[in-house]
């Protein structure tokens, strides 16, 4: 079996540079090791609305919650919460996965589902045929002209190819989080608490379902000893927090911090999404950057199955390079300030908190000024100085 191109990972990154290939007439195999796109969910689901329109028009089914508030809640209590109406979504992943993978397979791309990528065979970096393998039984070699690895953060094809996608322990964070239904939670508001005991060198999230139901989680940096603390941390918040609640799903995953360029392209293998490590390192966030990496990994695609890049090192101008130049700085920067935040201790989180209230009382949220929010905290709270180097 032939095909232009090969997508391994059918999420958001997969699915939309399949959309892209398929748009522009290519034939492009889709390859979903789960029975379906969107199973099993590894993520809070929230996503900045922002982003996400620039990148698709949302349909109402995949939104489970509008965001038109964050508070973050310091280790004395004290809080601050600003007010962003309509800043972002608690998405459906089921809904939302299943619909994009579909969107590709309108446009042409044929998706396999419970199919594995082993590995690309070729030479000196030039692929030109996968091996499958089936989980209804089975293997197949297809060839194709180029390939696109969105398959997470462990990517298989990435390593198997011969890149280098080992983490370090300090590189990475441990998630876990429950969905937690019969609560009484706002429907229109995230939370953050932030502290070394509610959740160290990370952050305990709340993202509402609905006015009865969350998605409730932390992220922990992992150093090979803190494995069994995510789950105690969790549930002894939810005791304390929410002691009436029914924990419907449990689901687990790894973020690791930004590598700038270093994972975006091997050969004719274009690595997007998770496996290119194209998140926000602060949050973890990496729904939209998925996407947009994605996009970026598909358009290139179709640029060189068109014959409009001679060799392929040429694509690079394409992908990464269209994606590093609109986001690199930014997801340097949230990479940086991660820096910062893991130093953090429990005094530095109340005053930060305090001076956030102090600005978002006299600034409106419109258009946020980092390096003026940022001198603001310095300015009240002179001690926190220290802490700059991390980010410069």
């Amino acid at each position: 079996m032939r095909y232009d191109a090969v997508v391994v990972g059918a999420g958001p990154a997969g699915s939309m540079a399949a959309y892209e290939i398929a748009s522009a007439g290519h034939s492009v195999l889709m390859l979903e090791k789960h029975s379906r796109p969107g199973i099993p969910v590894c993520c809070a689901e929230g996503v900045g609305s922002r982003g996400l329109d620039k990148l698709i028009k949302p349909r109402p089914e995949w939104i489970s919650a509008v965001i038109n508030r964050v508070r973050v809640i310091a280790p004395d209590g004290s809080h601050t919460t600003v007010t962003l109406s309509g800043g972002g979504y608690v998405l459906d992943r089921k809904k939302f996965d299943y619909d994009l993978a579909g969107r590709a397979v309108e446009a042409g791309g044929r998706l396999e589902c419970g199919t594995i990528g082993l590995n690309l065979t070729g030479h000196n970096n030039h692929f030109d045929t996968i091996n499958i393998q089936r989980s209804s039984g089975g293997s197949e070699k297809i060839e194709a002209r180029i390939f696109i690895a969105a398959d997470g953060v462990e990517s298989r094809i990435a390593r198997m190819a011969g890149m280098d996608t080992l983490v370090e322990l300090d590189e990475v964070e441990t998630l876990l989080e429950y969905r937690l239904e019969n609560i009484t939670v706002s429907p229109d508001l995230i939370e953050f608490y932030v502290g070394n005991k509610v959740a160290p060198k990370g952050y305990l999230w709340v993202f509402p379902k609905s006015g009865s139901s969350a998605n409730i989680g932390i992220g922990i940096i992992t150093d090979g000893a803190r494995g069994d603390d995510a789950m105690r941390l969790l549930d002894t918040f939810v005791d304390q927090h929410y002691p009436g609640g029914v924990v419907t799903e449990k689901m687990g995953g790894l973020t690791p911090k930004y590598r700038s360029k270093g994972q975006f392209r091997l050969g004719n293998l274009l690595v997007a999404g998770d496996a290119a490590r194209a998140l926000d390192s602060l949050t973890g966030a990496g729904i939209v950057n998925a996407m947009m990496s994605g996009r970026y990994a598909g358009l290139a695609a179709v640029e060189y199955l068109s014959g409009r890049i001679g060799h392929i090192d040429d694509i690079d101008r394409f992908y990464p390079g269209c994606f590093l130049e609109e986001k690199d700085e930014e997801l340097s920067r949230y990479r940086r300030l991660k820096n910062m935040y893991t130093r953090l201790e429990d005094d530095d989180f109340i005053d930060i908190v305090k001076a956030l209230k102090i600005h978002f009382a006299e600034n409106s949220t419109d258009g946020i000024n980092a390096g003026k929010l940022l001198a603001r905290i310095i300015k009240t709270r002179p001690r926190l100085i220290r802490l700059v180097r991390y980010i410069l």
